[in-house]
């Protein structure tokens, strides 16, 4: 693995970090060290950084914000590409709507960005995810959604780049965006996307936004590092009212704990590890069928040490 990480680290305009504990990098603050974490300065960086990982057969990961995901806690050998540098432009479309606009957003800024962005150019249509923790990539690629829509709404395209390393352009009408998912196979890279939004005074969005995030401070376990969602909500039914009923609320393994205040949420109570987050959720998945009958699908991506 030396000789290849030292190809990859000659690489020029990618900032490059050996044994980065994945911890720093995951809102779960859990995470062993990765072999290599690579951000690409430019697109054209990325691109090459892409093209002599694919012509060694190293096995790699985009990472965004690391919000839905649980990372191992031993040594992974992979290479892990995060987007913050290379993908983060906001850009404000000259193609005018009926009283709109249209917005370009990269891949790599976050969430948060592109809505303060969308609200200082007096542009709705995203505030509805107001402290949803994702990279624009990460939202797009599980089409991140809550009770005001879904970021699938407002899509026009999003920017590929294929397996092969051709980029292309998907329109909204090619996807077939879902719960949790935009219907991208998981070979491919998200680099950016367009969106349609319509008008509305940015004083209206900033009070939208404040009242959202007032609601998520009082029914989410903000203080504590977590991964939001580790469920995905059954048909009809809600995971963390299922997990309740259950009697889970409160049980830890360890330091994980399934938060009091939101059943649907783990919660790193110090120092949890992801084996300590693992048994926990497969213990949730197992009382609440074994209770109700319901095999709870996972929302979380479980990050594995074997490729």
């Amino acid at each position: 693995m030396n000789s290849t990480l030292r190809v990859l680290e000659s690489i020029p305009d990618v900032e490059i970090r050996r044994d980065e504990p994945l911890a720093r990098h995951t809102t779960f603050r859990v995470g062993g060290p990765v072999r290599l974490l690579a951000r690409p300065r430019s697109e054209r960086a990325l691109f090459a950084l892409l093209d002599s990982i694919r012509e060694l057969g190293v096995p790699f990961i985009i990472l965004g914000e690391g919000s839905n995901v649980l990372a191992p806690d031993e040594v992974w050998d992979m290479v892990v590409i995060q987007l913050h540098l290379a993908c983060n432009g906001l850009l404000p479309d000259s193609r005018k709507t009926q009283g709109g606009g249209v917005v370009y957003a990269g891949a790599g800024a976050k969430l948060a960005e592109l809505i303060r962005f969308c609200i200082e150019n007096d542009l709705e249509g995203l505030e509805g995810l107001a402290g949803v923790p994702a990279t624009v990539g990460g939202a797009l690629f599980m089409n991140a959604s809550t009770f005001s829509g879904a970021i699938s709404d407002c899509l026009v395209h999003i920017d590929l780049l294929d397996c092969d390393g051709s980029k292309r352009s998907v329109g909204r009408q090619q996807l077939s965006p879902g719960y949790r998912t935009m219907g991208i196979a998981e070979n491919c890279i998200i680099l950016g996307a367009c969106f349609e939004l319509g008008a509305c005074p940015k004083r209206v969005l900033k009070e939208r936004v404040e009242t959202l995030l007032k609601k998520r401070r009082k029914s989410q376990p903000l203080r504590y590092p977590s991964a939001g969602s580790i469920f995905k909500n059954p048909a009809g039914q809600f995971a963390g009212a299922l997990i309740e009923k259950a009697g889970l609320k409160g049980y830890r393994v360890g330091d994980a704990e399934i938060s009091k205040k939101h059943a649907n949420w783990i919660v790193n109570r110090g120092k949890a590890t992801a084996k300590e987050i693992v048994e926990l959720i497969e213990k949730t998945e197992n009382i609440v069928y074994g209770t109700f009958g319901v095999r709870l699908e996972r929302e979380i991506r479980i990050l594995k040490t074997a490729v």
